[in-house]
């Protein structure tokens, strides 16, 4: 399904792990934030559900899936890293399918990465007007390899061909364009680690066990938050305890380990 490229064919989105952190965390609220107690629905609804969703197809499941979080997924920064993203796949699709929705979007992130006090030193003396006018001049120059894109021979680059657009624009596009390139590195790259999303599903599995399995969004949320608070500190606790001259045998690292 092309439309799923927003959150897996850019390089914007963290990982699969992550996805899923983001799944369980906001699963249940799509349609609204409040609080709902554990217990809210009856074990037979949700055996009900489950049949209904076990008994479709492959292409069902995926569709329905998709569209059930299609409005988390589908933001501004992510449509960015689409547009810019520098794999061809992605290229052409964008090509193909971007509207005036997708323009909207695309400078609203633009907008809000030259808020001032903004980083960018080649926009500082620029009007938000100019900016975004300046911005499409060099966008339209990317989509087409014309102008400081003109170097087609980039686009084959293992970057490129890799889906690593951010370390793509940060060679080709950075040194010869004004607001481009800073905005494709910040929306092209990882914003969370394979290792911590791992480890926050993992957490998140441990509340979600047993009676706790129907726990809602936000409580899964919190209660996640709250364990993984938890479990950091008390792992600083024991490495300082292990890290003191006090700690004889179970110090974790002294002079012996270098002998």
């Amino acid at each position: 399904m092309i439309m799923i490229h927003y959150s897996f064919a850019s390089s914007l989105y963290i990982s699969q792990s992550s996805f899923f952190i983001y799944v369980t965390f906001r699963d249940d609220i799509v349609e609204g934030d409040e609080e709902e107690s554990d217990d809210e629905e009856s074990d037979d609804e949700e055996a009900d559900k489950d049949s209904a969703f076990e008994a479709m197809s492959l292409g069902d499941k995926v569709e329905f899936l998709w569209n059930k979080r299609k409005s988390r997924l589908e933001h501004d920064y992510s449509i960015a890293g689409w547009a810019l993203c520098v794999m061809p796949e992605v290229m052409d699709d964008c090509s193909r399918r971007m509207t005036g929705d997708h323009r909207d979007a695309i400078e609203r992130v633009v907008k809000k990465l030259h808020t001032v006090p903004c980083p960018n030193n080649k926009a500082k003396n620029m009007m938000m007007p100019e900016i975004l006018d300046t911005f499409w001049n060099e966008f339209k120059q990317f989509t087409s390899q014309t102008g400081w894109a003109s170097n087609r021979a980039r686009f084959n680059s293992p970057d490129a061909l890799k889906g690593n657009s951010s370390a793509w624009h940060d060679k080709y596009s950075i040194p010869y364009t004004n607001i481009l390139g800073y905005v494709a590195c910040r929306v092209t790259s990882k914003i969370l680690g394979i290792g911590a999303a791992e480890r926050v599903w993992g957490d998140t599995k441990t509340i979600k066990s047993g009676k706790r399995k129907h726990l809602k969004g936000n409580s899964t949320e919190k209660r996640t938050v709250l364990y993984s608070s938890a479990k950091i500190t008390q792992a600083r606790i024991k490495r300082a305890a292990m890290e003191r001259d006090t700690a004889g045998i179970n110090t974790m690292f002294n002079d012996d380990d270098i002998k």
